[in-house]
């Protein structure tokens, strides 16, 4: 039996950070941001930390914080638009609100990366940081 991976977007495989002035631009619900995300870190390099053989990647992400049910809605769609483009093979996205606990019913048995230390420390099961995976 595979291992689940559930895989934060923002700060752990999507640059968001990295992009001028992305803070105001959310609290503006500039949903095209999503979409300037540089990658940081290949597809390739991903299946060589878990394979395919061994694990199944799923994506576990959360829209911006306090934002209208049309701006969740769009960012899903532009965030599952920049998967696509960069990770055409993570096909299971779960799209959470801001602030909701990540932990689902197989969190125990689950492996959680995520650039957030509050949500790894909250996780049932394994938590590990992507900068000590990729950088």
């Amino acid at each position: 039996m595979k291992t689940n991976v559930y895989l934060d977007m923002d700060g752990t495989i999507a640059d968001l950070y990295g992009i001028e002035n992305w803070l105001p631009r959310l609290r503006n619900e500039d949903s095209k941001i999503f979409l300037e995300c540089k990658p940081m870190i290949t597809e390739e390099k991903l299946f060589q930390t878990f394979p395919e053989t061994e694990y199944s990647i799923k994506i576990l992400t959360m829209t911006p914080k306090d934002c209208t049910k049309t701006y969740h809605e769009n960012v899903k769609e532009q965030k599952a638009k920049w998967l696509q483009k960069y990770f055409p093979k993570l096909s299971n996205q779960i799209y959470m609100r801001y602030g909701h606990n990540k932990n689902l019913k197989n969190s125990m048995n689950a492996i959680l990366v995520d650039d957030s230390e509050p949500i790894r420390e909250s996780w049932k099961g394994t938590a590990l940081n992507p900068a000590e995976l990729w950088g």
